[in-house]
């Protein structure tokens, strides 16, 4: 894998990304700032964070400067209005330290800078596109606004919690949404740390995060990307998981058999996106892997009366929850199956998965 900085493409990218194969070119123009963390406020314009996959070897300009593992960071910084980066570093994730690579000497200094990733280990990577911040923009999936009954219908014969009801008609938005829960790896691309209980698994969702961990985590990607995103809220989740305008009805996101769709009663723990079928929008385990945080603070449905982009009330105890998760019963891989927890907790099968508004 060879990155070329004389003029910025990114080429054939396999060990060394958020966990996935792209190819990007990246002009000085989609240069974005962010604040992620001391280190890149206090060595300039942020361009590219690029998360670790295997362990290697990393050259510049042929020359090998830092030896790798799984789960480091390499950052590159460029300074306003210049497409060659004035500073590389490596940021290990076990010591927790920021190492300097590049400039080492008077050849770094005469413009190019290419690297060389060798990956020590000779595996493919994952195939899969585990939602780097490159390609999270490409992952986003564009639901069209409409109206639809939220809640179980009080005559049906489903065995549920009692939340779920009444059913009421809702109206929202369009917006865009995730295909994928967010992975350790686009987590780990963003924090440089990884909370899950489920390690070692860089295209498993990230679990293990409170509420109010997510809300930092995306409140340091919108430093890092010209988008707004944030949680969904419960009528949007429900929307989407139900196939948005395009829904065929069914009682799991994607199927009326569960086993096509989600995750549940798995002893295994998390199980990598994307590897059970997409429902009609073309969305990844919204019925199980794990469950995802909403935006909402819970409350019971009192009223069928219809309300248009409802976003819950303004306070209360515990956030919204939404979707069955790999360990729990298949009963809690309904679309319309509610839960909540406190905003300060977190749970190795919780996590989450990104919208954003349509502009």
């Amino acid at each position: 894998m060879q990155i070329g900085f004389n003029k910025i493409i990114v080429k054939s990218l396999y060990a060394f990304v958020a966990v996935c194969f792209f190819t990007l070119t990246v002009s000085a123009q989609k240069k974005t700032t962010h604040s992620a963390s001391i280190a890149d406020t206090m060595h300039g314009k942020f361009v590219m964070r690029l998360f670790v996959h295997t362990d290697g070897h990393i050259k510049i300009n042929g020359a090998q400067r830092a030896r790798v593992k799984a789960g480091d960071t390499v950052k590159t910084y460029f300074k306003t209005g210049s497409e060659i980066p004035y500073r590389v570093m490596v940021y290990e994730h076990a010591s927790g330290k920021n190492n300097l690579i590049y400039p080492l000497n008077n050849n770094d200094a005469k413009g190019n800078c290419t690297i060389d990733f060798d990956d020590a280990t000779k595996q493919d990577a994952d195939s899969l596109a585990a939602l780097s911040i490159f390609n999270l923009d490409n992952d986003m999936v564009m639901v069209k606004g409409g109206t639809y009954l939220i809640g179980l219908n009080d005559t049906a014969d489903i065995e549920a919690v009692d939340d779920c009801r009444p059913q009421h008609k809702v109206t929202v938005n369009g917006f865009y949404i995730s295909k994928y829960e967010v992975t350790q790896a686009l987590w780990m691309s963003v924090m440089d740390t990884n909370p899950s209980v489920h390690k070692n698994c860089y295209s498993c969702p990230v679990d293990n995060v409170s509420w109010n961990a997510v809300q930092y985590f995306i409140a340091k990607l919108n430093t890092m990307t010209k988008y707004h995103y944030r949680l969904p809220t419960e009528a949007e989740w429900e929307y989407a998981a139900r196939g948005g305008a395009d829904s065929r009805g069914y009682y799991y996101s994607g199927s009326n058999n569960p086993d096509d769709v989600a995750w549940y009663r798995n002893l295994n723990g998390t199980q990598k996106v994307a590897l059970k079928k997409p429902n009609e929008l073309g969305l990844y385990d919204m019925s199980g892997n794990v469950s995802e945080w909403c935006s909402d603070w819970f409350h019971n449905y009192t009223s069928s009366d219809a309300v248009t982009n409802p976003a819950g009330p303004t306070t209360g105890t515990i956030k919204a929850i939404r979707g069955g998760n790999c360990i729990g019963l298949v009963t809690g891989c309904y679309v319309f199956m509610r839960g909540g927890m406190l905003p300060s907790s977190a749970d190795q099968y919780i996590g989450f998965r990104l919208v954003r508004d349509v502009k």
